[in-house]
């Protein structure tokens, strides 16, 4: 990348930043001020409590280690391996956050008589506690995995020239299993969970409005305000997790700095998109950000 480049990436980088943390941070305000007034916190609430600490945290730790990668050595700087691997959970962590956000809408707005649905929307409130935990306890896993793999490979790239033949084949089943174990726990399971919660929601709000077709309601009922609110939440969150899944695997599987820096781009772009998203499906954020931007208007404005 030219000087000129460089500079364009770490000013919209910087802008993106800013809008994450500003976004997310008003998500983690807002969250911790109804914990503090109500002394608990429902299920959707620490879901979203969740997501926008680790929107925060990812965003924190991906520029710091981007600023430290363009001061520093990154191989040998013990500071940007462990900037790496904050990150590398807190990425983990908005996987899986965001998968259990799709199964908490699926679970409250698919009608479905099977014992498992039953059993789920009986225990919503003892299940997302626990997926929160198993959640944090994956990310760290791979994440641990990730950060060891990267020290591997470095200290390989320093002692290259004194080590044989057979142990340099020995960290080809590594790197190997890297990157499936990314594909695969890291990304691709959450993927998954979150393409078949939009399949659920989206099914049973086509059946909803048939059913409502059928019987000449009306298509605006409370029902189906939450069905197509539901639906577009779980849509537009598949969308924006197919495009950083994308770019994340073209850069673990190509391993080249141009994805490398896209894939940067595209992670500062996931927190303010995914807040963007949450406060303008949740009722009370959206009104708190409506009554924060009328206010903050008038106050530039001034008196007439």
């Amino acid at each position: 990348m030219s000087s000129l480049q460089i500079i364009a990436f770490l000013v919209a980088v910087a802008d993106l930043a800013l809008c994450g943390l500003i976004s997310n941070g008003f998500i983690v305000t807002m969250k911790i001020t109804e914990w503090a007034k109500s002394k608990r916190l429902t299920s959707s609430n620490q879901l979203l409590l969740s997501i926008g600490i680790s929107n925060c945290i990812s965003t924190i730790s991906t520029a710091m280690y981007l600023l430290c990668k363009f001061l520093t050595d990154t191989r040998n700087c013990i500071l940007v391996q462990i900037l790496n691997g904050v990150a590398n959970f807190a990425v983990y962590c908005r996987f899986w956050l965001t998968a259990l956000l799709c199964v908490f809408n699926c679970i409250k707005i698919v009608n479905s008589n099977h014992s498992v649905f039953l059993w789920c929307k009986m225990r919503i409130s003892w299940l997302i506690p626990q997926l929160l935990v198993g959640s944090l306890v994956i990310s760290m896993i791979v994440s641990i995995f990730t950060v060891q793999q990267g020290s591997i490979q470095s200290k390989s790239n320093t002692t290259a020239n004194i080590r044989n033949v057979t142990q340099a084949k020995t960290l080809i089943p590594l790197s190997t299993s890297y990157k499936l174990l990314f594909l695969s726990v890291g990304s691709g399971c959450p993927l998954l969970v979150v393409l078949l919660c939009s399949i659920l929601v989206v099914a049973s709000l086509c059946r909803h409005v048939c059913r409502m077709t059928s019987k000449e309601s009306s298509f605006r009922s409370l029902q189906a305000e939450a069905h197509v609110r539901a639906a577009g939440t779980v849509l537009s969150l598949l969308i924006l997790y197919l495009l950083l899944y994308l770019t994340e695997n073209a850069t673990i599987l190509i391993d080249a700095d141009k994805y490398r820096f896209f894939y940067l781009f595209m992670g500062f772009v996931y927190a303010p998109a995914q807040a963007t998203i949450l406060i303008l499906v949740n009722p009370k954020l959206n009104q708190e950000a409506t009554r924060m931007l009328t206010r903050t208007k008038s106050n530039f404005s001034g008196p007439n």
